[in-house]
């Protein structure tokens, strides 16, 4: 960014991410009930400058709302709700807000994921990644039945994981899924002009407070990701994999496994 002048001005975009912040309220629900979250929150914009003008837009779907702060002016509009605008804010200015209503998205969070690497003589790079899922939204409550999980209407807008899509490299090829019990058939394999989508259906819906794990694994030609120069290589490749959107990664390892003779490594 340019030096700014004196009496001038400059736009600024600035994004962060939190992870792990809405609360399911309350901690447990049956099958067939609603989840609910609370998010904790500010209505100002906590800045270390003074503030002219500004406003707090929280977006909360089209899902019901049990509860929100009032911070004057507050308006609740379609599918969100907005705090200001306020004028002639002192810096780090706080007015504590909290929201309840309704999210039946999974908040489901990779605990585990284990990516391994193997580069082999024979022009081939094998990559395959365990990776171990949980649940952490309101845990479910009783028993669970198949029939009401057929029979329920809201279809994809449970409280539930049925489904996601993991994106692989373009070259991908020889792909496999699978768990502890064995290859899982329910994978669907589409390619696109610069990915390979792997649809996953877990064997059983995902719900709050439970886990599943699986291995999914591929090869691609290793020319796309080795380079040289005379006798000296340099691997170049994803950390990670994108194993759904918006995925949160508690522990991520990497191991990457070279030929034999290998000498000179660094990272």
């Amino acid at each position: 960014m340019n030096r700014i002048p004196s009496g001038g001005d400059v736009k600024l975009k600035v994004e962060y991410r939190l992870t792990e912040l809405l609360v399911p309220l309350p901690a447990q629900i049956t099958q067939k009930e609603n989840q609910f979250v609370v998010y904790d929150g500010n209505a100002h914009y906590a800045s270390a400058y003074p503030v002219a003008q500004e406003k707090t837009t929280v977006k909360i779907g089209s899902g019901k709302v049990l509860s929100a702060t009032q911070v004057a002016p507050t308006n609740q509009e379609n599918e969100r709700i907005v705090y200001g605008p306020y004028k002639d804010q002192p810096i780090f200015s706080e007015k504590p807000i909290k929201i309840h209503y309704e999210n039946n998205a999974p908040f489901v969070v990779a605990t585990v994921v284990e990516r391994l690497i193997e580069v082999s003589h024979w022009g081939n790079i094998a990559v395959e990644e365990y990776i171990e899922l949980v649940h952490k939204g309101a845990e479910l409550k009783g028993s669970f039945s198949r029939v009401d999980h057929q029979l329920d209407r809201r279809g994809r807008r449970q409280p539930a994981l049925l489904q996601f899509t993991s994106i692989l490299p373009a070259s991908a090829k020889d792909i496999y899924y699978r768990d502890e019990i064995g290859n899982i058939s329910t994978s669907v394999v589409r390619l696109r002009a610069d990915s390979v989508e792997v649809d996953i259906k877990p064997r059983y819906p995902i719900f709050g407070g439970w886990k599943t794990s699986y291995v999914l694994g591929y090869n691609v030609p290793s020319f796309e990701y080795l380079y040289n120069k005379g006798n000296e290589y340099a691997l170049k490749m994803r950390v990670l994999d994108h194993v759904f959107d918006n995925i949160v990664v508690e522990k991520l390892t990497t191991k990457i496994v070279l030929p034999e003779l290998v000498r000179w490594v660094s990272i």
